[in-house]
């Protein structure tokens, strides 16, 4: 080969090999500035069971700058690549499919729930009773002279009765106007309209009154749906079965368990854990918290895992049966007496004691309105003739006692000026009860002890659409305020200062170790299956004891008007950290971790450190106005 060509075909490879090399740079500096495409969603979970609601929120991240539809409906991306949508569902498997792209690329997520069926009315032309909705059902026990609800579901528009096993008539049942099913989380959390299609018709109520020929450890109920009503309700008369068949009857009986006791059985329980709480019906409402081990009470009943527990006649209290130890048959119930009341003043308050003899249960009642404090005790009775009080002491203003029924003491107590807690106890059978007086307020917040709580850890509370969870925004929100009391000389206990884990009943008693005045728990929100998040959404705060009310409403004000978020309310709400009585408590909900906005602003220190000063601003002004109360006496 000649030598020039041989040099000539030698270039045009090297040009060649370069031209090659340089489209494998350009592809791989194409493929470092084009990120690879993402799909993360964080709610709900792969195969998660939601509850029985008609559409469900959505959210999580894909790779900035991306497009997104899920199920065919576009939803917006954030610049950091979170979304949120709320879409329709159906019941049953539900399946999200997301759809995703970013230049050349394209990706596919799916995500399947399940989604309860909601009550479906049988229709007219049917004759059902429908099971699982009986009642009573499980195992239960009650006592003759009891007024016991019986229901069912069923096709509306038809007659009802029922039967116990000891009786020979039927009893008949009504039906019940159409009322909501339950949809607590729309009703609470949302806007509170239900739909027509979640109305239930077909209820069907009756009751009666136990007899002493339904004692019995094995008493049934069975019910009766007919689509013409009977003419002769007694089921030994001969010709009944055909009666149920010409009117086109069907019967089912209840899964019900049901033990009926003799009024003169006896049977006592006492509460084997210290600070338990007695509620109005079995896992319902409050009656009264903290309540000392030891506490008797006559059993009267049992239903959904719960003691019905007789207080005095015509007061029954519900406990739970992990709770509370049934004592051997001839255990006596104790009673009570007390006929001296005192009061000693006491650094930061007074206490009141008595001494009714014994171990008693009891209630405390603020009305926050007439500044007045209620001590009943019960199973006691009155004997007072003395009430001797502690001149030292100027915040009673006065103690009246009253019997208002056999078996009940109730002692109102009028206070002079605001009541900054309270605590009720007993050492062995004297029954203390400590009023906290106003801390002393000199300038700023000076002498103040202040618990903030940083909500959650070591589970992670809500989480946002990219990942940030609440119980790290709490904490650094929290360490923010701790900062802003100290600078108003405030003394600051932090109930967690890291990612330590601080179980929730932990909590409390570091506050009061530390001896508090004031308790923040410091959270972030989120939503309900089923609540759009685009309309109910912002910033709130939760008391829970009238004393702390005010509080709320003055830190709550501050903060909404810091964020510019929606006013989402203020809030009476059961929390376990803001239910101890020693000392002011409040739950402030500062944002919403599900929405994309509100994640971004608690992912900066700028935002954070507003919130904090609203809080801190808040607690600054109800000091100031508490202040001023003192200047005049009140």
């Amino acid at each position: 080969m000649p030598k020039a060509i041989a040099t000539h075909s030698s270039s045009r490879r090297i040009a060649g090999l370069a031209s090659l090399i340089a489209l494998l740079w350009l592809a791989g500096t194409s493929a470092q500035t084009q990120p690879t495409l993402k799909i993360d969603v964080i709610y709900p979970t792969q195969n998660q069971r939601i509850a029985a609601v008609d559409s469900q929120f959505i959210f999580g991240n894909v790779t900035p700058g991306a497009t997104l539809t899920i199920n065919g409906t576009s939803v917006p991306v954030y610049s950091n690549g979170a979304f949120l949508a709320f879409l329709p569902i159906s019941s049953g498997r539900f399946t999200f499919r997301l759809e995703a792209a970013l230049g050349g690329q394209k990706k596919t997520h799916e995500v399947a729930i399940i989604v309860p069926e909601p009550y479906r009315i049988p229709p007219a032309e049917s004759t059902v009773i429908v099971p699982g909705y009986l009642v009573p059902s499980g195992r239960q026990t009650w006592m003759e002279g009891d007024l016991v609800n019986f229901a069912f579901r069923g096709t509306p528009g038809l007659k009802a009765y029922f039967r116990l096993s000891h009786d020979e008539r039927l009893s008949v049942m009504t039906e019940s106007p159409p009322a909501p099913q339950s949809y607590w989380a729309q009703a609470l959390f949302g806007e509170g309209e239900v739909p027509d299609s979640l109305l239930v018709k077909g209820s069907f109520t009756g009751s009666s009154v136990l007899q002493s020929r339904h004692v019995s450890d094995s008493l049934t109920v069975t019910y009766y749906l007919c689509r013409r009503p009977l003419k002769d309700l007694d089921s030994k008369e001969r010709g009944f079965k055909r009666q149920l068949e010409t009117c086109g009857c069907v019967t089912r009986e209840s899964d019900a368990v049901l033990t009926v006791w003799p009024q003169n059985k006896v049977v006592v329980g006492e509460l084997k854990d210290s600070l338990q709480t007695l509620r109005v019906g079995p896992r319902k409402g409050y009656f009264s918290v903290f309540q000392p081990r030891g506490l008797r009470f006559r059993i009267t009943g049992f239903a959904n895992n719960s003691y019905r527990a007789r207080l005095v006649e015509g007061q029954d209290v519900w406990i739970a049966d992990t709770s509370l130890k049934l004592l051997p048959e001839g255990s006596r119930i104790p009673g009570g007496e007390f006929s001296l009341i005192r009061t000693r003043k006491t650094d930061g308050g007074v206490v009141i004691t008595l001494n009714p003899g014994a171990k008693l249960p009891f209630d405390v009642e603020y009305d926050r309105l007439a500044n007045r404090l209620y001590l009943r005790v019960y199973n006691c009775t009155s004997n007072i003739d003395w009430v001797r009080y502690d001149t030292s002491d100027s915040l009673i203003a006065s103690i009246r006692y009253d019997q208002p029924q056999t078996g009940v003491v109730e002692l109102a107590i009028d206070l002079s000026r605001t009541l900054w807690g309270y605590d009720c106890h007993y050492d062995q059978t004297q029954l203390n009860l400590k009023l906290d007086d106003r801390p002393h307020l000199d300038t700023a917040l000076s002498g103040l002890r202040i618990a903030v709580d940083p909500g959650h850890s070591p589970d992670p509370g809500a989480i946002g659409p990219t990942g940030f969870k609440e119980k790290d925004a709490n904490l650094q929100i929290a360490l923010e305020l701790r900062n802003l009391l100290t600078e108003k000389g405030a003394s600051v206990l932090m109930t967690r200062e890291g990612d330590t884990p601080l179980a929730l009943h932990d909590r409390a008693p570091r506050a009061y170790a530390f001896n508090a005045d004031i308790f923040v728990s410091v959270h972030n929100n989120a939503l309900p299956d089923g609540v759009n998040p685009f309309t109910n959404n912002g910033t709130s705060c939760f008391y829970y004891h009238p004393q702390s009310m005010e509080l709320a409403e003055t830190v709550h004000r501050r903060m909404v008007a810091a964020t510019g978020y929606n006013d989402y309310g203020l809030w009476h709400g059961n929390f376990a950290v803001i239910r101890p009585t020693g000392y002011l408590s409040i739950l402030v909900e500062c944002a919403f971790m599900m929405l994309p906005e509100h994640e971004i602003d608690l992912q900066t220190t700028a935002f954070r450190h507003r919130i904090a000063q609203a809080i801190a601003d808040g607690i600054c002004d109800f000091i100031e106005r508490e202040r001023a109360r003192a200047a005049i006496g009140k």
